[in-house]
């Protein structure tokens, strides 16, 4: 009796595990080609660029820095205050001192930016180390863009950015969008900056890709957290030495790690067929696409893996933070490709989060667009994107949102 049990048990587990992988592998065969190319997203690119007969650049960030530094010798590397940073020795050494950090970097400097066009753009960056060229500040400023990299404006022009779109249309808007980061530093650029602006808007982009994992990462650090108090301020603007020495120790870091991966750069990092499928079995083997939907379909874990309550605290404080200046606070709701061009990933769980984020927007009467609307009606929705594929929004994405913004803010 106990042998035929124990055979009844293991043909079931056969059977199970059989099922289990009959529908990961359905499930795989039916992902979209765009899913299954983010194996090797820079050679599709190129691939892209190709049958579009598009110009494009196979350079690296650093060989495209180096190349562009011998003819612009002021050209400096960026920094944001976010995790990218997190194993430099000048990031931990002044988390370890508690001691001021920059918001963005380089100060009056011109910086690469990415290239999802595989064309990469230099910006400039101005005396506080944001996204803009220095006569904005000498001009009467409408608005304040505050964000990541959405709103900072990745891959493009300042000229094609929201912001630079927006001064197009007579809404003077300074952009302090840092790359990398969550909302906390957005409130803090406020309280810091708030004051020096007095904007009659504070535009605040959320990026539901992640945002809420940005604030994971904030949550824990001490300087950060303390902004969740309406009277702290670090004196941000009042110990510029500070930060113009901290910038200059991490760009010499930059420059180092930078000239040390030039070494190591392969001439052609083209993945072949084999590498391809082996990454494809990774996943098969690994039940991705099972695990994500017991996630986010069924257990919904989406709802433990972020802390909502101190999100919601950030958001309620910006928006009081715009009140000590009588201006509109607009949160903006930013999809990501990944809405509309990938299934069962593990961006589902917070793109799941988006109609209890409005809802609860929505009771604290906290007033908001969401961009989402508008992009749905497009017939075309690859126009918006980088050669029609993923990444950020390119320059036709930027300009349409900043069409829907200009609707919505105080003259």
């Amino acid at each position: 009796m106990e042998v035929q049990t124990m055979k009844v048990l293991k043909l079931s587990l056969i059977y199970f595990i059989f099922i289990l992988y009959s529908l990961e592998l359905l499930f795989f065969f039916f992902t979209s080609d765009q899913q299954k190319s983010m194996v090797d997203v820079k050679n599709t690119r190129i691939e892209i660029a190709k049958k579009k007969n598009v110009k494009f650049d196979t350079r690296t960030p650093e060989e495209f820095f180096f190349d562009s530094k011998k003819v612009n010798p002021n050209l400096q590397p960026s920094f944001y205050y976010s995790p990218i940073f997190n194993n430099f020795n000048t990031f931990k050494e002044a988390k370890k001192n508690q001691s001021i950090i920059p918001f963005r970097g380089p100060i009056n400097s011109p910086s690469i930016s990415c290239a999802e066009d595989l064309n990469y753009k230099i910006i400039q960056n101005d005396k506080y180390g944001f996204k803009n060229l220095n006569n904005i500040y000498q001009k009467k400023i409408n608005s304040m863009l505050l964000g990541d990299s959405y709103a900072e404006g990745f891959c493009v022009k300042g000229s094609e950015d929201i912001a630079g779109n927006l001064n197009k249309n007579g809404f003077i808007t300074v952009n302090y969008g840092v790359a990398g980061t969550g909302p906390l530093i957005s409130l803090a650029i406020m309280r810091e900056f708030g004051d020096l602006i007095k904007p009659k808007n504070f535009i605040y982009l959320y990026f539901e890709g992640n945002d809420l994992e940005g604030l994971n990462w904030e949550k824990k650090d001490k300087n950060l957290i303390k902004y969740l108090k309406s009277d702290y301020k670090m004196e941000y603007l009042k110990n510029y030495d500070i930060i113009e020495d901290f910038l200059s120790l991490s760009a010499k870091e930059s420059l180092e790690l930078g000239k040390s991966k030039l070494k190591f750069i392969k001439k052609n990092s083209k993945k072949n067929n084999l590498q391809i499928i082996k990454a494809h079995t990774i996943d098969i083997i690994e039940l991705q696409n099972l695990k994500n939907i017991l996630r986010y379909n069924i257990l919904n874990r989406h709802q433990n893996e972020y802390d909502l309550n101190l999100f919601f605290s950030v958001i309620e404080n910006m928006n009081l933070e715009a009140k000590k200046f009588n201006s509109n606070y607009l949160f903006v709701y930013v999809p990501s490709w990944s809405r509309y061009f990938t299934q069962n990933t593990k961006k589902e769980s917070s793109i799941k989060l988006k109609d209890t984020i409005l809802s609860e927007l929505e009771n604290k009467k906290i007033k908001f667009v969401d961009l989402g609307k508008y992009f749905e009606k497009e017939k075309n929705i690859e126009q918006f994107f980088p050669l029609g594929y993923l990444g950020h929004y390119n320059a036709s994405g930027y300009s349409k949102i900043s069409e829907i913004l200009a609707k919505e803010l105080k003259q």
